[in-house]
């Protein structure tokens, strides 16, 4: 299959693209998507296992995430290997433990509630956009705390506005590799949606370089992101530089947005095929006797429906052998989470969606990868996790969810994340029985 070919493959389907794949080339094989560049899949636990364990000047991660430079630029910590990427994933981490994530749950817990109260109800509604929404505030409140910048609401406009831009084919484009005349070639051509997206960003970095010179004058420290940088020092003694604090605050804005607003859909979309699942949640949680089988629900929804299908690929910058295979420098490893969780030695009977698997049972960290894995593991799980568990209980304590069309919704490519093509189109009605044991 040529290279046009499969990048309109990956593009289009996905699922179907590495399933075909893997049936005909087995745990390991090689795609070609990327000019000079050998991508190698992998999806065999121990291969997995190995490439998260291996050594931190061996394989790099930074290089791989090309396609999500235009958002994250270049000094954030996705951006970062060995030493320095120890160091900034040291500062921040803070922001997304302890304290910190006991004061975002108290906040996740109310805009859940918000958001699922501003869902029209009796008519059909794409779920995405409302679950972009929410979890773009509960990522504000990482980033900023209690102290939120003046033009918060503006900027939370113009972002919003900005990550339509993740629906285009153009959202794959490394615009950081072309020459600059390129880039003012490709804001002439319309409707590719690139000028507006430039455009916008402009208007964001200017808002986020407002935002930090107000909190910096103000002198509100806290252990929300921005406070954390602006009260710490490099390991030369400077303090961070405006720019890096604000690839940082996109860093993570990104990852903490897109792939729980997916997650919540693909839980939608998995939970109205399965009526007895929604009543054992339902039945727990009238109960009040703990969350363990919506724990296992949301488990199960990650490893069905991972938001990203294929976790950052790792550069290799030295040798190194893998499950007897030898790979040189230059080549990248692509773990990809969707082969991995739907292989039948991993899961009996991998497609279908069944919570019971995971009772009692904590998913094995190189079988179940929807957070990635090793040292570049995502900083936000515990916060998905309260997201995805917050916004589940409230919809389904309150409301009675139709699916709007019979036919399951299939994987669409919004950049690096995988969401239903349709953004999971539902029916919200008010839950009846809810509303009789009240009265």
């Amino acid at each position: 299959m040529g290279r046009l070919r499969q990048v309109l493959s990956i593009w289009a389907r996905p699922d179907t693209f590495l399933k075909s794949c893997r049936a005909k080339y087995g745990s390991r094989f090689r795609v070609t998507i990327i000019p000079g560049i050998r991508i190698h899949v992998i999806s065999a636990p121990e291969d997995v296992k190995q490439m998260f364990l291996a050594p931190r000047d061996v394989l790099h991660t930074g290089s791989s995430n090309g396609p999500i430079e235009k958002w994250i630029g270049q000094n954030g910590l996705a951006w970062q290997d060995e030493d320095v990427h120890t160091e900034r994933r040291r500062r921040v981490m803070p922001s997304f433990r302890g304290d910190a994530v006991k004061r975002v749950e108290q906040a996740v817990g109310q805009l859940a509630k918000e958001t699922v109260a501003s869902l029209p109800r009796d008519k059909v509604v794409s779920v995405h956009p409302y679950a972009h929404r929410y979890t773009t505030k509960v990522i504000l409140e990482v980033l900023f705390g209690e102290h939120r910048p003046s033009c918060e609401n503006e900027m939370f406009e113009e972002v919003m506005k900005m990550l339509d831009f993740n629906s285009r084919p153009a959202s794959m484009t490394m615009f950081h590799r072309m020459p600059s005349w390129r880039v003012k070639l490709l804001r002439l051509l319309r409707p590719n949606g690139v000028n507006e997206f430039l455009t916008r960003r402009e208007r964001v970095y200017r808002m986020l370089d407002a935002a930090i010179e107000e909190r910096g004058r103000s002198g509100k420290s806290g252990d929300d992101l921005l406070g954390l940088m602006l009260g710490t020092t490099n390991a030369d003694g400077s303090t961070p530089s405006r720019i890096e604090m604000r690839d940082e605050i996109m860093t993570q804005f990104l990852a903490g947005t897109e792939t729980t607003a997916a997650a919540i859909c693909w839980a939608l979309e998995f939970l109205t095929r399965s009526p007895h699942v929604v009543e054992r949640v339902r039945a727990e949680i009238e109960e009040g006797t703990g969350d363990e089988y919506l724990t296992a629900v949301v488990h199960e929804v990650l490893r069905l429906g991972p938001p990203t299908q294929q976790i950052v690929p790792r550069e290799v910058v030295k040798p190194i052998e893998i499950g007897g295979v030898r790979y040189e420098s230059g080549d990248r490893l692509w773990a990809s989470a969707y082969l991995l969780h739907r292989d039948e030695h991993n899961y009996p009977q991998p497609d279908e969606f069944r919570p019971e698997r995971f009772l009692g049972v904590k998913p094995a960290s190189h079988t179940w990868i929807p957070f990635g894995g090793g040292h570049t593991r995502c900083l936000g799980d515990r916060i998905a996790f309260v997201e995805l568990k917050a916004t589940l209980t409230e919809i389904l304590t309150t409301c009675d969810v139709e699916r709007a069309d019979p036919e399951p919704e299939l994987a669409h490519s919004r950049t690096v994340v995988n969401i239903p093509k349709k953004g999971a189109r539902m029916v919200f009605r008010p839950r009846k029985v809810k509303a009789e044991l009240g009265s």
